[in-house]
Formats: structure tokens, C-alpha cells, sequence
């Protein structure tokens, strides 16, 4: 295989990637993800549970169809939807995770903030109570 086979197949990859990502790259869409990575749904069930209009829900569905993150199929006049490949679930799990850990780090680095303004506040307290007992 040439290299510039190969970096053409880098670079589909990398577009499609980038188009997945985009797909996934939406509150609304993520939550028909999660909603969805139980099983299939109805749109009747969808709507219920996402609280939107049937145009909002049809939009957001329909980008997640095109870019074959989600299948849907017409069983008498109800339309129902899942995802198209188990490996989603894992994707919105390591998001998960991803998110939890920037959570954690966030928190030690607000803590460590904390302990140190607490500190500088002793010192400045034992500053001025020093001052004021040198005057007195």
C-alpha cells in the first residue's frame, strides 16, 4: 500500500470521526443516546421522555440517522428507533468517566484554592493581631 493510500485513509478516517463526534456533539441528541442505549424506543416514548416538540425530535433523529449512529424502522404507523451499534454505549460510558474525572480534578483544585486562601487569611490574622499587640 502506497503512503498516500494510507494517508488517505487517515484522512476518512479522521473526517469520520470528526462527523460523529458532531453528531454527538448536541444535549439533545446525547440524551436520545442515552435514552436509547436501554433498547429501542418509539418516537411516542422518545417524545415523552425528552419533553420536546415532534419537530425538534424528528430533527435531532434524523442527524443521528444520516450519520448511522441510530436506525429506525415502521412497524404499523409507530416508528421505532435504536442505536445501530452496541460500541455507542461504550462511547457514552467513557464520556462519562471522561467527565467525572474533570469533575474530581476540578473539585482537588477548588479544595487546594481553598486550603490556601484559608492559610493566607491565618498568616494576615496573626499579622495584624501581632501589629496590634506591639502597639498596645
Amino acid at each position: 500500500m502506497s503512503a498516500d493510500a494510507v494517508r488517505g485513509g487517515g484522512q476518512q478516517l479522521h473526517h469520520f470521526k470528526a462527523e460523529l463526534f458532531k453528531a454527538l456533539g448536541h444535549p439533545l441528541r446525547l440524551r436520545m443516546l442515552e435514552l436509547l442505549r436501554h433498547g429501542e424506543m418509539s418516537v411516542r416514548d422518545l417524545l415523552r421522555e425528552l419533553e420536546v416538540e415532534p419537530s425538534t425530535a424528528s430533527q435531532q433523529l434524523g442527524i443521528l440517522r444520516a450519520q448511522g449512529v441510530v436506525e429506525s424502522w415502521r412497524t404499523g404507523g409507530t416508528v421505532y428507533y435504536r442505536l445501530r451499534d452496541p460500541l455507542v454505549a461504550e462511547l457514552l460510558d467513557v464520556g462519562r468517566r471522561v467527565f467525572a474525572t474533570q469533575v474530581t480534578e476540578m473539585q482537588h483544585l477548588l479544595d487546594a484554592d481553598a486550603r490556601q486562601g484559608g492559610a493566607k487569611r491565618t498568616r494576615a490574622r496573626r499579622s495584624s493581631t501581632l501589629r496590634r499587640a506591639a502597639r498596645g
